[in-house]
């Protein structure tokens, strides 16, 4: 299923939902605490203008189904859940060290067709990591980064689909050490 990535505002109010740092009732109506931690959170003033935004997005996040309803009150759903942590994939990044041990870093990948949707989404969040196209389903990095990139395919269950390579020489490797300022 294809989901929209929120804007930045849903992202911090659904962030405090996983927190626990937000919990309504089923009237969407959140505790004048709640408010004043939503108007802090968002950077806005308590006025009848924001609090009416705010009880429109709260529904929004339940019609979206971001959130779901449970005794009453709402809290983060699964959908609502994988839309944080793919939220935080497309944070990640990868450690500079001081030295670089001259090695580079690749990721082989071959994504199968049931999987395609995924491929587009997998290869953007290399380049957001600071990955370059090597050859077709092969990207470069100078530094370490299995662990960001095995979090990734384990999000989008490819990880028996990718494999990780070190290697001490890469041909064309004075144009990698140009564009990663080596």
């Amino acid at each position: 299923m294809k989901v929209r990535r929120p804007n930045e505002n849903t992202m911090r109010i659904l962030k405090m939902f996983a927190l626990g740092a937000l919990i309504v009732g089923i009237g969407a109506v959140p505790s004048p605490k709640a408010v004043m931690r939503i108007f802090r959170v968002l950077n806005k003033k308590d006025s009848l203008q924001n609090r009416k935004w705010i009880r429109r997005r709260l529904y929004a996040l339940h019609e979206q189904q971001y959130v779901a309803v449970h005794n009453g009150m709402y809290s983060l759903s699964e959908l609502g859940q994988r839309v944080l942590v793919e939220n935080r994939l497309w944070s990640l990044s990868i450690p500079k060290p001081k030295v670089w041990d001259r090695t580079w870093h690749i990721v082989v990948f071959d994504i199968p067709k049931e999987k395609t949707s995924v491929r587009m989404t997998f290869v953007r969040l290399l380049q957001n990591l600071g990955f370059v196209y090597y050859q077709r389903s092969v990207w470069i990095h100078p530094y370490e980064c299995a662990d960001q990139v095995r979090e990734i395919a384990v999000f989008y269950e490819i990880l028996p689909f990718v494999a990780f390579i070190k290697a001490t020489h890469a041909n064309g490797s004075h144009v990698l050490r140009q564009h990663f300022k080596l």
